[in-house]
C-alpha cells in the first residue's frame, strides 16, 4: 500500500511552529510532500518548498505577514509546487470531520464567494434535512502532524505555555500520527499537579522530543520571541533566488538545514547561546 504524502504543520504564521521537525525531516531526504497546517503558515512552508519537497500546499495563507514568502511564490508561479485554492473554514471543517470520524463537514458559509470555484475539497450535496444544496468538507486526515508545544511530560502530554493553542489540538485528533517538539520535558508531578493546563493529552501524541528552541525562527511564548532579523535575512535570500541567484539560499539551507547534525549544531549555527539568550529576554518584556 502505498503511503499518503500528507504533512500538517502547528502553530500559526510566526508562533510555536515545530521548524526542528521540519529541519529533520528536510535532512531525510522528504520530497513530494502534500502540506496542510492552520490557516496561516510561513517560514517553515517556505522552507519546504525551498529544499525541493513539496509537491501541494493545502493552506489558506502562507505569508511572512510583512512580506510575501519568496520560495513559495517561485515555485507556485514556475508550476513547480500547485497551491489550493483554500479558506480556512475548508481547513477546520475537514479537520473536524476526521476528528469527529464523520464522513463530511457542512460549510455553508461561502454561499456567493469565488472560493467555491477553485476549492478542491468542497463539494455539493443536499442537505439531508432542509432539502436545501449546501457544501460540505470531506475529512482531512493527514498521514502525520508535527506540533510544537513550550512543555511535555515524558508521556506526551502538550503544555501549551501561551494564551494560543491555535488548531493544534484539532489537528492531533484528526491525524494517523502525532509527533511533537517541546522546549523542554518536565517531570511527570509538574503535569499531575496541574492536569488542567494540558493542551493535547498524551493519547493523541505518538512521539515527544526535547528539541530547546525548537520552533526557531518563529516564536515559542513566553520561552522566546520570534527571531524577525533571522526571517527576514532568510527571505532576502529568497528572493534573491527568486531574480536567479541561488548561491545565497543554497548556502543558509546548507548551513541551518542539511549541515547540522543535532540541535546543538544548529544552535551554533545560528548564533549560540548567547544569541538565543537575546531572544529569551525579549520573550520576557513583552
Amino acid at each position: 500500500m502505498e503511503e499518503r504524502p500528507e504533512l500538517c504543520l502547528g502553530g500559526l504564521f510566526k508562533q510555536s511552529r515545530p521548524v526542528a521537525l521540519v529541519r529533520a525531516l528536510l535532512a531525510a531526504g522528504a520530497d513530494g510532500l502534500h502540506v496542510y497546517s492552520s490557516p496561516g503558515a510561513g517560514y517553515d512552508v517556505d522552507l519546504m518548498i525551498a529544499a525541493g519537497a513539496v509537491a501541494q500546499v493545502f493552506i489558506p495563507g502562507v505569508t511572512l505577514e510583512n512580506r510575501l514568502c519568496p520560495n513559495f511564490r517561485r515555485a507556485v508561479e514556475a508550476g513547480q509546487v500547485t497551491a489550493h485554492a483554500l479558506d480556512a473554514l475548508t481547513v477546520v471543517g475537514g479537520l473536524m470531520a476526521s476528528a469527529h470520524g464523520v464522513p463530511f463537514q457542512p460549510i455553508d458559509a461561502l454561499r456567493g464567494s469565488d472560493v467555491l470555484k477553485h476549492n478542491p475539497l468542497l463539494h455539493e450535496i443536499d442537505c439531508p434535512f432542509s432539502g436545501r444544496r449546501i457544501h460540505a468538507v470531506g475529512p482531512i486526515r493527514p498521514r502525520v502532524t508535527f506540533l510544537h508545544a513550550q512543555e511535555a511530560d515524558r508521556w506526551g502530554n502538550l503544555r501549551h505555555l501561551s494564551t494560543m493553542v491555535y488548531a493544534d489540538q484539532l489537528m492531533a485528533r484528526a491525524s494517523d500520527m502525532v509527533i511533537a517538539s517541546v522546549d523542554r520535558i518536565v517531570p511527570d508531578e509538574v503535569v499531575l499537579d496541574d492536569p488542567s493546563r494540558v493542551t493535547v493529552p498524551s493519547y493523541y501524541v505518538d512521539a515527544v522530543v526535547e528539541v530547546p528552541y525548537g520552533a526557531h525562527p518563529t516564536a515559542s511564548f513566553p520561552n522566546y520571541a520570534m527571531d524577525e532579523d533571522h526571517i527576514d535575512a532568510y527571505a532576502d535570500l529568497g528572493d534573491a533566488a527568486r531574480t536567479g541567484d541561488s548561491t545565497g539560499l543554497d548556502t543558509y539551507i546548507a548551513r541551518h538545514v542539511t549541515g547540522p547534525k543535532n540541535q546543538s549544531d544548529y544552535i551554533e549555527a545560528v548564533g549560540g547561546a548567547g544569541y538565543f539568550a537575546v531572544l529569551e529576554a525579549e520573550a520576557r518584556n513583552e
